[in-house]
């Protein structure tokens, strides 16, 4: 059965919030010209540009240097990826005090990415400021108000863990559900979780299958594990211990501590199995049809990072 841990508020980075990838930026040659007399706008898509390596080489010293013009001139999009950079310490010394500042500011002019950040910071007392469940969950809920999925991921948690707010269940699979449709595979597997157990939502294996797939299809760990656990014990799909056998490999690749011991597990018990995931799984279908008796005490993975801590949501290419 799945051993899960508290739960904790964990953000991934989802190129789905970004702007479409044909989008072409203007020549750099014509930003740094309007940059240079002084346009924010190209000092920020300038930043942009350096930041992300779109147009020229990557260049976190420069990006830094265009994000302070155009944030001293107002900027949100610029001050909040300028105090992301102090949060990472790229290009500039890493300084939380420094990059709360710029949250602060970007935060109070609507940008959902910074309020989101800043509810991070408030999660984590970070940046000099006290540990602050209802702050983080204040600011979760300006940036979910404006559908940002690493906040709706946050605020969803938040509710289900009953930090800073009302236990309600019901809410956080909302939640979820609002940032899996948006392509945050955290989310789309957490829904799964719901789903399976009926928390939040009615059992539904079929639906915990189908969220579980969508997060396997771009392989994220977590889901191609627990997608394996669901074809394993024949859990809304047709037992497929194959399957659930490539999927544990390819979990485990991922350096995944649960697909590791699945995969161990599926490997203790068979000699001469092959290393690679799909030549193993296409063995197993042959030779053990039937399924995998050392397979027992399989496990779903738990959480994905140490409880109580926090990723925040880190900005992408064209996230503005």
């Amino acid at each position: 059965m799945r051993k899960w841990a508290p739960l904790i508020l964990f953000v991934v980075t989802q190129s789905t919030i970004c702007r479409s990838q044909t989008e072409q930026l203007p020549k750099v040659s014509h930003l740094l010209k309007a940059a240079s007399k002084g346009d924010v706008d190209a000092q920020y898509t300038l930043g942009r540009a350096y930041e992300f390596g779109r147009g020229v080489a990557q260049d976190f010293v420069a990006a830094a240097r265009w994000y302070q013009k155009a944030g001293d001139a107002g900027n949100p999009g610029a001050q909040a990826h300028l105090g992301s950079l102090y949060a990472q310490g790229s290009g500039v010394a890493r300084d939380e005090a420094v990059a709360l500042k710029w949250y602060v500011r970007a935060a109070a002019a609507g940008d959902s990415q910074a309020q989101t950040n800043l509810g991070c910071m408030y999660f984590n007392g970070e940046g000099g400021v006290p540990r602050d469940y209802s702050e983080a969950a204040r600011w979760f809920t300006k940036a979910a108000a404006l559908h940002n999925p690493f906040a709706e991921a946050n605020l969803a948690t938040l509710y289900l863990e009953g930090r800073g707010l009302p236990r309600d269940p019901d809410k956080a699979a909302s939640l979820y559900l609002e940032a899996a449709t948006q392509g945050s595979l955290y989310s789309q597997v957490r829904l799964a979780w719901m789903y399976e157990h009926g928390i939040g939502r009615p059992r539904d294996f079929a639906e915990a299958l189908k969220w579980e797939r969508a997060a396997a299809q771009s392989g994220y760990p977590m889901a191609l594990n627990n997608l394996g656990y669901l074809y394993e014990h024949g859990l809304g799909a047709v037992r497929d211990f194959a399957e659930a056998a490539r999927l544990y490999c390819k979990a485990a690749s991922s350096k995944l501590p649960e697909g590791q011991r699945n995969w161990a597990t599926v490997r203790a018990g068979i000699s001469d199995l092959p290393e690679d995931c799909a030549e193993a799984a296409r063995w197993l279908a042959k030779a053990a049809p039937q399924g995998l008796a050392s397979v027992t005490g399989s496990v779903e993975a738990a959480a994905e990072a140490p409880a109580g801590s926090i990723v925040p949501g880190a900005f992408v290419s064209e996230t503005h």
